[in-house]
């Protein structure tokens, strides 16, 4: 049996004033792609908001927009 074990690839796309976007994309499946966002609490990071997408250019987009919103916070 030849099983193949797909790697994760974490992104961190921002990182500012203790807020993390970060690009999360599984190699053997093209179609999940998954920005999540998260807080640094004392020695703790709580995620805030996890989005899926179907494509790159999407997650990459909204990815853009919540780095935004955290400069503006």
């Amino acid at each position: 049996m030849n099983a193949t074990i797909g790697t994760n690839i974490n992104t961190i796309l921002s990182n500012e004033n203790g807020r993390c976007v970060e690009l999360l994309h599984r190699t053997d499946d093209p179609c999940v792609w998954i920005i999540r966002s998260s807080k640094k609490f004392l020695w703790f990071r709580m995620n805030t908001s996890t989005a899926w997408f179907l494509d790159k250019q999407q997650a990459l987009i909204f990815a853009q927009e919540q780095r935004e919103e955290n400069r503006i916070e």
